[in-house]
């Protein structure tokens, strides 16, 4: 396959061997048969070596009887699907060039390279900055990412980013069953594997197009629960304490103790609700980034739109999540308790997602109308060296001469002075002087051969008002008399006995 041109790989046959140019052989969806079979055969190993991993995660995250936080995760693998469907036409066009081992180039060392060094800064930074700051919890968490970064980039460097990343992906997955014994660190590792062999068989030109649907799917791997609760806490907090403000806005006497809200007046009638974990907004801050990097990456946007548009569903499911919690200590007090811890509780949360959904389309609307892109013409085309070549003429403009001037040349016996930006100048006559006896001579410039042949149009003819031809001025050329060519003595009649 090194040995094929990359005028024969930027053809919608380059995902294929070099055999798949064979227009004769039988093709599905654009590849050949054997070339599907050879996909099969890989992606039926890969689910037999992950068979464990695949089985554990269907049963926490299956809609019917999995885990309620992680419902969204059966449309993750769906949406990228979607996405390789539509992109199907560039994904046949793409360039089929297996990144092999023995390809040490530049690129790869400098990439490694800035791979190695921004591990070492995560390292670094867990290490000693961030005990000083409190987040003891979080430390471990980014000293193992750096580690696995400085793996990652060393692996790079000597078997290249596909061999490289596949070797690191069954690492980590190794890890994850011991010594990790984490099952969201597996997850990881089996990602990272899918990316390093489609990377390693592929090539980079094909994982310009899969790198969105293999990096969404970390979108449908449930958080490990000591992570959960350590991210949950914080938006408990942050939604008890908004909810307590707004309803002391609206006149409703409330308190915030811890993550509870009471609600009532100290010393008489009062009632409390918990913010717990499943209202902390966690589960709908995962499916709000999951919806807004779906409409994002399946819109034609810019890459720096669709990773802002993702950004901003974080903060928009914090907003619709402390509305839910608002909204429902507003139920307790004007309506009912038993309603708003009962039926409410799950109503309120699902009607939630419908304005945020409009809210991430109003974000894409405003990078619209922020952000215009300039639309090329189409009927500008560009030129072989990158120029814009002008846009053509609908009209074609064909100049009338000076008839005028023209007589009046004439008469004196030189040529008119015809302007020479006019590109038609060139093809009208040019009248020769008078000489001699006998008709004038009109000579004919003859035209060239890179200049058009354009005819002159007649000269405009002004009808007489009732019927009476008005006499020429005498300044203008028609009250001028024309030489005329001296005529010659006509000879008489003769008669008879005249001599010859």
């Amino acid at each position: 396959m090194s040995g094929t041109s990359a005028n024969s790989l930027s053809t919608p046959e380059s995902l294929s061997p070099p055999d798949l140019h064979d227009q004769s052989a039988d093709r599905l969806w654009g590849l050949k048969r054997s070339v599907w079979m050879q996909i099969g055969i890989v992606g039926c190993l890969f689910i037999l070596l992950f068979w464990p991993n695949l089985r554990r995660l269907w049963i926490k995250t299956n809609p019917i009887s999995g885990e309620p936080n992680w419902g969204h995760s059966v449309c993750v693998p769906l949406i990228g699907l979607y996405f390789l469907y539509v992109n199907r036409t560039a994904l046949l066009a793409a360039v089929f060039a297996p990144l092999l081992p023995n390809r040490f180039n530049r690129r790869r060392v400098i990439s490694s390279c800035i791979a190695i060094g921004i591990g070492l800064l995560a390292y670094g930074y867990a290490h000693f900055v961030m005990p000083l700051t409190g987040l003891y919890e979080f430390s471990a968490y980014a000293e193992s990412l750096g580690q696995g970064i400085v793996v990652w980039g060393l692996l790079a460097l000597s078997l290249d980013w596909g061999l490289g990343s596949m070797f690191f992906g069954l690492l980590t997955f190794a890890y994850g069953i011991w010594p990790g014994s984490n099952d969201y660190t597996k997850d990881l590792g089996m990602v990272i594997t899918l990316f390093g062999t489609v990377l390693f068989l592929c090539g980079w030109g094909v994982m310009r197009i899969t790198s969105f649907p293999i990096a969404f799917l970390v979108c449908a791997l449930p958080l490990p629960p000591l992570l959960y609760s350590k991210i949950a806490l914080p938006l408990q907090n942050l939604a008890a304490m908004v909810a307590v403000a707004t309803l002391q806005m609206t006149g409703v006497s409330s308190f915030k103790f811890g993550t509870k809200i009471t609600i009532g007046d100290i010393g008489g009638t009062t009632r409390s609700l918990n913010v717990a974990e499943a209202c902390a907004g966690l589960r709908s801050l995962m499916t709000f980034i999951t919806v807004g990097a779906a409409v994002a990456f399946l819109s034609n946007r810019p890459l720096w739109q669709k990773f802002l548009m993702t950004a901003m569903a974080v903060p928009i499911a914090i907003f619709c999540n402390v509305m839910r919690v608002t909204g429902q200590g507003l139920l307790d007090y004007y309506w009912s308790h038993e309603l708003a811890e009962g039926f409410a509780h799950t109503f309120v949360g699902m009607v939630m997602l419908i304005p945020g959904f409009f809210l991430i389309l109003g974000t894409g609307w405003l990078l619209d109308q922020l952000f215009i892109d300039d639309i090329e013409d189409p009927v500008v085309a560009s030129s072989g060296n990158g120029a814009r070549a002008a846009k053509p003429e609908l009209v074609i403009k064909i100049p009338r001469p000076d008839m005028g001037r023209t007589m009046a040349a004439t008469t004196v016996g030189v040529s008119p002075n015809v302007s020479t930006s006019n590109p038609t100048a060139s093809t009208l006559p040019t009248v020769a002087p008078v000489s001699g006896v006998g008709k004038s001579a009109q000579s004919v410039r003859p035209p060239s051969a890179s200049t058009p042949q354009v005819p002159a149009p007649p000269p405009a003819v002004r009808r007489p008002l009732g019927g009476v031809v008005p006499p020429p001025p005498a300044s203008s050329p028609r009250a001028m008399q024309r030489p005329r060519p001296p005529t010659q003595p006509q000879p008489s009649a003769r008669k008879e006995g005249d001599p010859l």
